[in-house]
């Protein structure tokens, strides 16, 4: 089995013989939702991680009851 074959060659199926068609490495269409989900949750969680923290508040004579 040759894992990297010169290029120009076509692979070949080992078990029947049939030439093989080349596949792209990612489909665009689930790639480009993926794209798409991942930046929408990125920018919708931005205002959130900008935004100083909230200054803890100090007890109240009801929370130490």
């Amino acid at each position: 089995m040759v894992l990297h074959p010169p290029k120009g060659a076509l692979p070949v199926c080992s078990s029947c013989g049939a030439v093989m068609e080349r596949q792209p490495l990612v489909k665009p269409v689930p790639f480009l939702v993926l794209l798409a989900v991942g930046s929408a949750l990125i920018t919708m969680s931005l205002p959130g991680l900008l935004r100083p923290p909230a200054t803890p508040k100090p007890p109240t004579s009801e929370t130490l009851a």
